[in-house]
């Protein structure tokens, strides 16, 4: 009887042990999954952040190439500021009726043609007129990927990956402007809506 008893006590800490295990391997795929999807989702939502501050320090090169004056050039960062603001009313909304995917993908495609627009604006109109639909292309990130999280995760699941969305995102007025200094100043301020371009 002693010897049944001692025998259903190791299998069970046999099984308690098993199962911590298999718990323990289970953490390492979950944590890469929730650390690939935090900076997935904040490289996206950057995105908008990012073509406001590398856009900053080519204001003045942009004013003397194309002989406009500095209100111009300061209304090609209004209008961008403008649409983002519009377009996060529009893809919200567009993002619970037709899935998150459509919309996001929608945005980066029009982010990237309006980034190549703005590379190839001949005058200071034309730049404007592409940087308002940059910003709509834009907008999508500072929306859709906060959707995503609630989507996703509840309680401290959704504020850890809200965090860490965060962490990534406050990398941008870090980066860009060091960044967009040293591309107008190797390549010249076109530079950075070709690189906006490739990030889309």
């Amino acid at each position: 009887m002693f010897r049944t008893a001692l025998s259903k006590h190791l299998a069970d800490i046999s099984v308690h042990f098993s199962r911590r295990f298999s718990f323990c391997r289970m953490i390492g795929p979950m944590q890469k999954n929730f650390l690939s999807k935090a900076l997935v989702l904040g490289l996206v939502s950057a995105i908008g952040p990012f073509a406001i501050d590398m856009y900053l320090p080519a204001l003045p090169s942009i004013g003397h190439e194309l002989g406009a004056s500095m209100g111009a050039v300061q209304a090609s960062l209004m209008a961008f500021f403008a649409a983002l603001a519009v377009g996060q009313v529009v893809y919200g909304t567009a993002s619970d009726m037709l899935g998150r995917k459509l919309p996001m993908y929608v945005s980066l495609v029009l982010f990237g043609v309006a980034s190549i627009g703005c590379a190839l604006a001949p005058d200071i109109e034309t730049l404007i007129f592409w940087r308002f639909i940059q910003g709509l292309g834009a907008s999508a990130g500072m929306v859709i990927p906060r959707a995503i999280v609630r989507d996703l995760h509840t309680g401290v699941d959704a504020a850890r990956l809200m965090s860490l969305l965060m962490l990534v995102f406050s990398v941008s007025p870090i980066l860009a402007p060091l960044g967009g200094s040293l591309l107008i100043a190797w390549s010249g301020w076109r530079s950075v809506s070709w690189v906006g371009a490739g990030i889309a």
